[in-house]
């Protein structure tokens, strides 16, 4: 699971190619597949939290 600081870190253009890099590296044979899977869980905590604060403001 992808934690809030590190969805930032991924979808942020300042920093993604760093975290990227990253989860590449440590996912080893499957790197690629780790940066994708990644890529798609900071999507989905981002919009999780873009839609919650949406309904705060109704």
């Amino acid at each position: 699971m992808v934690t809030i600081n590190q969805a930032i870190r991924i979808l942020d253009p300042a920093t993604t190619a760093e975290e990227l890099a990253t989860i590449e590296y440590y996912g080893g044979l499957h790197g690629r597949e780790k940066m994708v899977a990644a890529c798609d869980e900071a999507c989905r905590v981002a919009v999780r939290i873009m839609r919650k604060y949406l309904e705060k403001q109704k």
